[in-house]
């Protein structure tokens, strides 16, 4: 075979690698750790709500040429829906990404992500008691060890914190951000019939920039002055953790499907130790190891069921 040939080859046998939806998921999920790793060093530079308010007025304008010819047709149903828009726009990227800011002004990315990993509990235990969906006795056991591990982590394995119920307050500011995301999951089982998840997620991207410019212009903390000299953090939060990571986090849910990219999820916190070991010098703690480790065993059990679940 000539060398053409070879090369010819292995360009292709690169390219199906790169454009594979695991490589796309990995890709995704390191940029949302790199986005707790940036809210993290950008603590004392940027208010919190400034930092998401930016970072979704740049996502809506990335976001605008791909969805703008769907949302265009789909804007009546969306229009008339226009109370659920705003909902997912409140509880999906205006309260909790900037409750994730303002923790990661006194903790670290890896216990902020360790946290955030509550979400499928979360989701669980409402859509059994709001939607009547059945649990088994497996996953009420694996959801009370994923809550053993978030409360290990929350008192650091420091039994004076126990004693004297001090919390690290960044933590405590990821309880809120879990809470509405997982509410926003939810949500999403609702979405009006005739709209896609395109359309869906700019105009809630929208809701959540409108929503957010009056309580940023009151404040004065949204001033393009602000941002100047944070802005190449500030840009990679808007393009990178949110257009692209969402492209590239639903596409790999389309190939291999919800259950088998939920898991790439759990990486992130090793994601994030990391890059906060390169760029922040934080190294990772042994209660966050193991309390990881419990958080993650918990959510194992919690998503075992005897009924296999079709890939979608």
């Amino acid at each position: 075979m000539s060398a053409p040939v070879l090369s010819f080859v292995a360009c292709a046998g690169w390219s199906r690698c790169l454009l594979a939806p695991q490589v796309g998921l990995v890709i995704a999920t390191t940029f949302w750790a790199g986005n707790f790793v940036i809210g993290r060093a950008l603590r004392g530079e940027i208010e919190p709500l400034a930092l998401n308010f930016w970072r979704w007025t740049i996502a809506a304008i990335v976001l605008a040429p791909f969805a703008w010819s769907a949302f265009r047709v789909q804007w009546p149903v969306l229009r008339s829906h226009w109370k659920y828009v705003t909902v997912l726009g409140i509880t999906g990227f205006a309260v909790p990404h900037t409750c994730s800011y303002a923790a990661l002004q006194t903790t670290s990315p890896v216990n902020a992500l360790l946290l955030l990993n509550l979400m499928p509990v979360y989701v669980a235990v409402v859509a059994w008691r709001v939607f009547a969906q059945p649990m088994q006795r497996v996953q009420w056991i694996g959801i009370l060890v994923a809550l053993l591990g978030a409360a290990s982590i929350l008192v650091r394995w420091d039994w004076d914190a126990v004693v004297n119920l001090h919390f690290n307050r960044g933590d405590l500011w990821m309880l809120p951000a879990v809470a509405c995301a997982g509410t926003h999951t939810l949500l999403l089982k609702k979405t009006p019939p005739g709209v896609t998840q395109g359309p869906l997620l700019f105009s809630s991207v929208v809701a959540a920039v409108l929503l957010m410019v009056p309580v940023v212009a009151w404040t004065g903390v949204g001033r393009l002055a602000a941002v100047a000299d944070v802005w190449q953090g500030t840009l990679y939060v808007g393009t990178c953790a949110s257009a692209a990571a969402f492209f590239l986090w639903n596409r790999g849910v389309v190939f291999v499907g919800p259950q088998r990219a939920a898991p790439f999820m759990y990486m992130m916190p090793v994601y994030a130790s990391l890059l906060s070991a390169v760029f922040l010098n934080e190294s990772v703690q042994r209660y966050q190891v193991a309390g990881g480790a419990i958080v993650v065993a918990g959510l194992y059990l919690a998503r075992k069921t005897r009924e296999r679940v079709p890939w979608s």
